[in-house]
C-alpha cells in the first residue's frame, strides 16, 4: 500500500514538472503546500511589521500616556523637573509637549542667578575672547584641549589680538542663539531670529534656507576642523574662505585657536585671509581659560562630557551677556515631535561624533532653563 502510494506521488510530480516553464528547474520548484506555508510566514512577517511601524507612529505621535497638564498645575510640575539618567527620543518628545502645553514665563531672577554664577567662574565678558588685556607678554597659554601644552605669548601673537573684550560695556538686550539641527528646515522661523538685536550661529552654517534661518548673525563660530576640509587649511588659494565669510555680512568669528596645538596656525591664517581682504568682519579666538573654567563649572554639577559642543559654550556665554535669550534649531534627535525623518543638520544629514559631545544631556538641561523660565526654548515651527 505504502509502496503503491509512493509511486503514485512519483508520477504526479513528473506530470507536474513536465508543465512547468523550461526555465524553472527541479530544485526551484516549490510543492504547493510548502508554498502556502511559505506565503503564510511572509503575511505573518508583514503584519508584525507593520504592527511595529503602527506601534512605533502611536508612540511617538498620539503617546497616550504623555498626558496634557492643566494649566493650574502646570509651574508645579514644571519647577520639579530634574535631570533624567538617561536623555533618549522619548523624553524629548515628551517634554516638548509639556513646554507646549504650559506657558512659558520669564524668570529674571533665576537667569540672575545663573548669570551670577557663570561670571564668577568663567566671567565672559572678559575672558571669552583672547585681548592684549587678558593676555600680558610673556604669560602662558594652556591649551583647553591638551592641558599638557602651552604657548608663550610672543609679540607676534599679541600684536593680532584686539586690544579688549568687545562684550564688557553692556548686556544685549534680546539675543538669538541658533542650532544647525534639523528640525529648523521648513520652521518658517527665519523673520523671528532676524528681530533679535544679537544672533550667534555655529561652523559657518548654510545660508540657503533664509526663511528658516535668517540672514542676521552677530557672532559665528568656526571649527579649525572646516576650515581644514572645506578651505584645505588655507594654504593654498584663501578666496573660496574669504566669500563664504563675507556672506555672513559684518560678524565676529569666534575660533578655539587654542584648544588644541594644530588649531593655532590655520587659525591665524584665517585672520589674515579677512584682514587681506579689508573684510569688516573680525575674528576673535576663544579664550582656553574660559572654556576651561566653563568645563569645569558644569562637570562639578554632574555633567562629565570629553568637551562641551560649541553650542552649549555659546548658550552659557548668552546666559552671561543677554538680558533675555531664546534657542532655535536645537533638537538632537531623528524625527520631528510631529513624527517625520529629519536630517541632522537643517542643510545636510552629517552625523556628529557622539564620542565627544552628549548632545541629547546637553538639551536636557536646554529643557530645564526652559522650564525655569531663565530662556526659551523653541521646537518645531514658529
Amino acid at each position: 500500500m505504502a509502496s503503491s502510494l509512493r509511486l503514485r506521488e512519483m508520477q504526479v510530480a513528473k506530470t507536474a514538472f513536465s508543465k512547468m516553464p523550461n526555465g524553472i528547474s527541479r530544485e526551484e520548484h516549490v510543492k504547493p503546500g510548502l508554498l502556502k506555508k511559505h506565503k503564510l510566514w511572509v503575511m505573518l512577517l508583514a503584519a508584525t511589521t507593520a504592527s511595529l511601524v503602527s506601534m512605533r507612529f502611536l508612540v511617538l505621535n498620539d503617546r497616550p500616556d504623555i498626558k496634557v497638564p492643566e494649566a493650574e498645575p502646570c509651574q508645579e510640575l514644571l519647577s520639579n523637573v530634574t535631570q533624567p539618567q538617561k536623555v533618549n527620543e522619548y523624553w524629548g518628545l515628551r517634554h516638548v509637549k509639556l513646554m507646549q502645553s504650559c506657558h512659558w514665563t520669564f524668570n529674571a531672577s533665576a537667569l540672575a542667578h545663573y548669570r551670577t554664577q557663570l561670571g564668577h567662574c568663567c566671567n565672559a565678558s572678559a575672558w571669552l575672547a583672547v585681548t592684549k588685556e587678558n593676555t600680558p607678554l610673556g604669560s602662558e597659554v594652556v591649551f583647553d584641549g591638551y592641558r599638557s601644552k602651552r604657548l608663550k605669548v610672543s609679540s607676534g601673537l599679541r600684536e593680532i589680538l584686539p586690544e579688549k573684550s568687545p562684550f564688557q560695556d553692556h548686556l544685549y538686550k534680546t539675543c538669538a542663539v541658533v542650532g544647525n539641527a534639523g528640525i529648523l528646515r521648513n520652521s518658517s522661523c527665519g523673520s523671528q531670529i532676524d528681530g533679535y538685536q544679537f544672533v550667534i550661529r555655529f561652523n559657518l552654517p548654510s545660508a540657503d534656507f533664509p526663511e528658516d534661518v535668517g540672514r542676521k548673525s552677530s557672532i559665528v563660530t568656526v571649527n579649525p576642523s572646516i576650515l581644514h576640509t572645506r578651505f584645505h587649511g588655507l594654504n593654498g588659494r584663501r578666496l573660496p574662505f574669504v566669500e563664504a565669510a563675507a556672506s555672513y555680512g559684518k560678524t565676529w568669528f569666534f575660533i578655539p585657536a587654542f584648544s588644541y596645538p594644530g588649531n593655532s596656525e590655520v587659525s591665524y591664517r584665517a585672520l589674515y585671509a579677512l584682514q587681506d581682504s579689508l573684510s569688516h568682519s573680525h575674528v576673535f579666538f576663544f579664550h582656553p581659560q574660559y572654556l576651561s573654567a566653563l568645563s569645569k563649572y558644569w562637570h562639578d554639577r554632574g555633567f562629565h562630557t570629553y568637551r562641551l559642543s560649541s553650542g552649549f559654550m555659546l548658550v552659557n556665554a548668552a546666559l552671561e551677556l543677554c538680558e533675555h535669550i531664546s534657542l532655535y534649531g536645537f533638537w538632537p534627535f531623528s524625527l520631528h515631535p510631529d513624527g517625520h525623518v529629519l536630517p541632522h543638520h537643517y542643510y545636510d544629514n552629517v552625523l556628529p561624533n557622539r564620542r565627544i559631545h552628549i548632545m541629547p544631556r546637553e538639551f536636557a538641561y536646554y529643557v530645564d532653563m526652559h522650564f525655569r523660565g531663565v530662556l526659551r526654548l523653541h521646537v518645531g515651527q514658529c
